[in-house]
């Protein structure tokens, strides 16, 4: 029914029903859903200050003007949206018009073409976070689970694309939640804690090619997200990026000049710093030693100043 007067708050009820859905298959988190709920009940209360009744009636401008609105500082001043608060907003905007595009009631994208300041460094930025939800959806197997999904599932972790192809059945903890990256000469070794889609992702993956370690020539213990051909590190590196670049096009950004597969193991960097706030628990993660790298992967300044977080006010006349 793509182009109808359908109602905006009904379909924004029905994007809450599909990420409700999407949730219990692991791939929103619980923490994510909470906030992307939020802000798109903060979008259709803007949405409709601004005169917004339809689906259609949600203009590129309206959506940019949402996403670039001030906000209100910890100490309720009206302060200039920061640029992680914006990046956030447009991520739900996308997300949500990325669900009503798959559920047919609209063909839109309102903040397609919105430019925000993006956290480029040395030619990679990180994912954005609905761009890691729909690279989880798109990855999610349907008859069995994938070499891609796998490989998705560990640069998610934390893993680099050099350690990915290394890791085998015996480095998953699947009751610690987490998984073994034996590191390289650029990276420690580590523990990487996994979420509930990553989890159910690589144990899948796990015993699918558990089941088949009995076939003549097979390894005992098989790798979980490349072949078990014999290859050198480089051609195993080189099976792990092709495999991430196919699922970076799955999702419509495998022309995008800085996003590579670096970008989505970035992301697990930016979204650890932003639950701890901590650069040194990001630097754990991707098992580097230096924070000012850490620093330079996720795009962190560190004479940032403080996020003004809070809800968009109603429009200036």
């Amino acid at each position: 029914m793509v182009g109808s007067d359908l109602s905006l708050i009904h379909a924004l009820d029905r994007v809450q029903d599909a990420w409700q859905s999407m949730a219990a298959h692991g791939e929103f988190t619980e923490q994510t859903l909470d906030k992307f709920g939020l802000l798109l009940g903060r979008f259709g209360r803007y949405a409709h200050l601004r005169g917004a009744v339809t689906i259609d009636d949600v203009t590129p401008d309206l959506a940019e003007d949402f996403i670039t609105a001030p906000g209100r500082s910890r100490h309720g001043h009206v302060t200039e949206a920061a640029a992680a608060t914006m990046l956030l907003r447009r991520s739900v905007v996308r997300a949500a018009y990325r669900t009503l595009r798959e559920l047919k009631l609209t063909e839109a994208d309102p903040a397609r073409d919105i430019e925000l300041p993006a956290r480029t460094v040395g030619g990679v930025r990180p994912l954005s976070e609905d761009e890691v939800i729909d690279l989880r959806h798109r990855s999610s197997f349907v008859t069995r689970p994938s070499r891609h999904g796998a490989a998705a599932a560990l640069a998610l972790a934390g893993g680099h694309s050099g350690e990915i192809g290394h890791i085998r059945v015996k480095d998953l903890d699947a009751a610690g939640r987490r998984v073994w990256m034996h590191g390289s000469t650029k990276t420690d070794p580590r523990w990487c804690p996994l979420d509930d889609w990553g989890l159910n992702v690589l144990a899948s993956r796990s015993a699918l090619v558990t089941a088949h370690r009995l076939r003549p020539g097979t390894a005992p213990n098989p790798r979980l997200a490349v072949s078990d051909r014999h290859a050198s590190d480089a051609s195993l590196q080189a099976r792990v990026c092709v495999a991430l670049a196919d699922l970076l096009k799955r999702v419509g950004l495998g022309g995008e000049e800085y996003v590579k597969p670096a970008s989505i193991t970035a992301w697990a960097a930016v979204a650890e710093f932003e639950r701890t706030g901590r650069i040194e628990d990001a630097a754990r993660l991707l098992g580097l030693r230096s924070l000012d790298r850490v620093a330079s992967v996720i795009g962190y300044s560190w004479r940032v100043k403080g996020d003004a977080g809070g809800e968009p006010g109603a429009p200036c006349a």
